[in-house]
C-alpha cells in the first residue's frame, strides 16, 4: 500500500533536509591564531607596442624570452584581545617572517632578488576606532613605528569581506566586495618591503602601491558548497570568484647627469586579476582556517615621454613616443590559519 504526503508534508520534508547556517566571525577574546599567506606568480611577456605621435611602429617577429618570478611568505601571530560586532575592536600581531624573492630572465641570464621587512620580529596593535570607522595601527614592542607605514598596514587577514549579511544554506550564492583580495594581494597591508642596502623608499615609490589599494575595482561571489567535518571541527566550504582591476600612474622627473639625458616620463601600470578558489571557514570557532586560489594575470606597463629636436630647415619640433609592455602569467596564492 502507498501513502501519499499532503504538499504542505512535502514541503516541510524539503525544508527540513536544507539547514541554514550562520557564518559570522566570532572568535574568543585571547585566541591566539598563527597566520600564514603564501604566493608564487609566475609571468611572461606577452606582447610589447611602441608608437611616435600616434603612428604603430613594427613589433619584432619574436618577441624577447622574458620571464618574471616572484615568491612572498608572511607569517604572523595574533592576540585577539577584543571581539565584537562581527570584528576584533583590539588584536596585537607580531610580524614572524616577511619575505620576498624574484627572478627575472632574459633567455639564459637570470636575475635574483631578496627583498625583507624592517617589521619582522616587530608587534603592531590595532584597535577599532568608532569614530573613523577604521582601524588604527601603533607599535606594541616598545620602538617608534612610522605614521607613513602605520597608516597603510590592514587588520584583517582573516577574510571576513567573504562572508554573507545573513543566513544562507548549503548551495546559496552572494555578492562579495572587490576588496577581499587586498588579503591575498598585500596580506596585513603595505609592510615596506626592500632590499637589504635599499634606502627608506621614497613617498612616490610607496605611492604606486597605495594607489593601487584605492584604485580597485571588480565583482565577486561566494557560494556554500557544502558542510563538513574535519578533525572534529565543522567546517562551511566556500566557493569564491573574483573579477578585479585596478593600477597606478607616477612621473620619473627629467634627468640630466653626466653622460645621461632623459625626459620626463610618465608611467602607467593597468593591473587585471581573475581569481577562483575556496575558503574554509570554521563554525564553531568563527574564523576562517584556510585558502586556496588560483589566479590568471595581466599587467600592462605603459611609459610615455616627448622628445624635440630639429627638421632639415633648423625648426624645432616635438613628437610624443609611447612604448608598452604586457606580461601575462598566474599566480598561486595560498593562506592557512591555526589555533595556538
Amino acid at each position: 500500500m502507498k501513502f501519499l504526503l499532503p504538499p504542505l508534508a512535502l514541503f516541510c520534508l524539503a525544508s527540513s533536509a536544507r539547514e541554514g547556517v550562520t557564518l559570522r566571525y566570532a572568535p574568543e577574546e585571547g585566541t591566539v591564531l598563527q597566520r600564514t599567506f603564501v604566493a608564487e606568480a609566475s609571468y611572461h611577456l606577452a606582447d610589447m607596442s611602441a608608437s611616435i605621435d600616434g603612428e604603430a611602429l613594427d613589433r619584432p617577429d619574436e618577441l624577447p624570452d622574458y620571464r618574471m618570478g616572484f615568491e612572498e611568505h608572511i607569517a604572523v601571530t595574533d592576540t585577539l584581545r577584543s571581539v565584537a560586532d562581527g570584528r576584533p575592536l583590539e588584536l596585537v600581531r607580531t610580524f614572524d617572517e616577511l619575505r620576498q624573492e624574484s627572478t627575472d630572465s632574459v633567455g639564459e641570464e637570470e636575475t635574483e632578488s631578496t627583498l625583507s621587512s624592517h617589521l619582522q620580529g616587530r608587534s603592531v596593535t590595532f584597535r577599532w576606532d568608532e569614530d573613523e570607522e577604521r582601524f588604527m595601527a601603533e607599535a606594541s614592542d616598545g620602538e617608534e613605528l612610522d605614521d607613513g607605514v602605520a597608516a597603510w598596514l590592514a587588520e584583517d587577514m582573516d577574510l571576513r569581506l567573504v562572508l554573507p549579511a545573513e543566513e544562507v544554506e548549503v548551495g546559496d550564492e552572494w555578492e562579495i566586495a572587490p576588496e577581499l583580495y587586498l588579503a591575498f594581494m598585500w596580506p596585513s597591508g603595505l609592510l615596506d618591503f626592500r632590499a637589504a642596502d635599499a634606502e627608506e623608499p621614497s613617498d612616490d615609490e610607496r605611492s604606486m602601491s597605495r594607489q593601487t589599494i584605492e584604485r580597485i575595482e571588480g565583482s565577486g561571489t561566494a557560494r556554500l558548497e557544502e558542510v563538513r567535518e574535519e578533525d572534529g571541527v565543522r567546517v562551511a566550504v566556500l566557493s569564491v570568484e573574483l573579477e578585479i582591476t585596478t593600477g597606478s600612474d607616477s612621473v620619473l622627473p627629467a634627468l640630466s647627469e653626466d653622460d645621461i639625458e632623459r625626459p620626463e616620463i610618465t608611467i602607467e601600470v593597468e593591473i587585471e586579476r581573475t581569481l577562483a578558489g575556496t575558503i574554509l571557514w570554521d563554525l564553531e570557532h568563527g574564523h576562517a582556517l584556510s585558502a586556496e586560489f588560483e589566479c590568471e594575470a595581466s599587467r600592462l606597463h605603459t611609459e610615455s615621454w616627448t622628445i624635440t629636436g630639429e627638421n632639415d630647415e633648423g625648426e624645432e619640433i616635438e613628437a610624443e613616443v609611447e612604448q608598452s609592455r604586457l606580461l601575462e602569467g598566474t599566480i598561486k596564492y595560498s593562506a592557512t590559519i591555526e589555533r595556538q
